[in-house]
C-alpha cells in the first residue's frame, strides 16, 4: 500500500468501546470492579461501582463530554460528519474497524497509530482492577488491529502500578504479535526514566521493564501525567526533570 499520510497520534477512547467489554471479559474476581454503562442524569454513562465516572457513552473527547455546537472547532467537524449522531444510535464508528476505515479514507489518511485508555485507568483508582482492564483492552485492540494490520498500528497499554504486572503484560501482548508497540504512562511514584535503577528516589527499579521491552524488540512510549503529585508523596522524590519526561524508545515489533 502507498502511504501518503499516517496519523501518528490517533486515539481509542474508553467511552466508544462496547458497553459490556470489561464486565463480559473480566475474571470472576474483577467483574464487580470493571467499568460498565448505566443510565445517568445526562444519558448513558460509563461508571464503576466504586464511584468512578468516565463520561457519556459515545460522547466527546476522552472524557465523554456532551457535545455543544460552536464550542470546539474539531468537534464541530466531527459532528458535521455524523459521528455523534451515529453514536446516539449505538453506531460506534471509532471502534468498528470497517467504519473507522471509511473515516480514514474520508480524511485522506492511510494508517493510524492508536493510543489507548491509560487515562481511564487513573480515574479507576484501583490498581489491580486497572491491570485487568488493560488486559481486556489489549485483547480487544489486537482483534481490532488484526482486521487491517496495514492500516491500524495499535499500542498495547501497559499497567504502571507494579513492575511484575508490567512485564507480565508486555510478555503476553508480545506473544500475540499484533501490537506495534507499547504505551506506558508515567506516575509520580515510579522511578524516573533518567534513573532506571531507582537508586535516587528509593523506588523499585524499572530495569525489568526496560529489559523486557528490549528483549521483545518493542517500541514503548510514555506520556507524562498531567496531575500534580499528592501532598503525601515522599520528600525523597525530586521534581521531574525534562529528561524524566522523555519517551521510551527501542525498536518496533516486526
Amino acid at each position: 500500500m502507498k502511504y501518503d499520510v499516517i496519523s501518528a497520534d490517533s486515539h481509542v477512547d474508553l467511552i466508544w468501546l462496547p458497553p459490556d467489554l470489561f464486565t463480559e471479559n473480566a475474571s470472576a474476581a474483577f467483574k464487580d470492579r470493571m467499568p460498565y454503562v448505566t443510565d445517568g442524569p445526562r444519558g448513558k454513562e460509563w461508571v464503576t461501582k466504586n464511584g468512578s465516572t468516565f463520561g457519556l457513552m459515545n460522547g466527546m473527547g476522552s472524557g465523554g463530554r456532551q457535545y455543544v455546537p460552536g464550542q470546539i472547532h474539531r468537534s464541530d467537524r466531527m459532528a458535521a460528519e455524523g459521528i455523534y449522531e451515529d453514536g446516539k444510535k449505538g453506531i460506534r464508528r471509532m471502534t468498528d474497524p470497517e467504519l473507522r476505515l471509511k473515516d480514514q479514507d474520508r480524511d485522506g489518511v492511510q494508517a493510524e497509530v492508536l493510543y489507548g485508555i491509560l487515562g481511564a485507568t487513573i480515574r479507576l483508582k484501583d490498581n489491580e482492577a486497572a491491570g485487568e482492564m488493560l488486559r481486556i483492552y489489549n485483547e480487544w485492540l489486537a482483534d481490532f488491529c488484526a482486521t487491517h494490520p496495514d492500516r491500524y498500528a495499535g499500542l498495547a497499554c501497559i499497567p504502571n502500578h507494579d513492575v511484575d504486572a508490567a512485564t507480565g503484560e508486555i510478555e503476553r501482548v508480545a506473544r500475540r504479535r499484533v501490537a506495534r508497540g507499547l504505551e506506558i504512562s508515567r506516575r509520580h511514584d515510579m522511578a524516573p526514566l533518567w534513573d532506571p535503577g531507582g537508586t535516587r528516589c528509593g523506588t523499585r527499579s524499572q530495569r525489568p521493564v526496560y529489559r523486557c521491552t528490549s528483549t521483545r524488540s518493542a517500541a514503548a512510549t510514555g506520556p507524562t501525567p498531567r496531575s500534580s503529585p499528592p501532598r503525601s508523596s515522599s520528600p525523597r522524590v525530586p521534581p521531574a526533570s525534562p529528561a524524566s519526561r522523555c519517551i521510551w524508545r527501542t525498536c518496533c515489533y516486526r
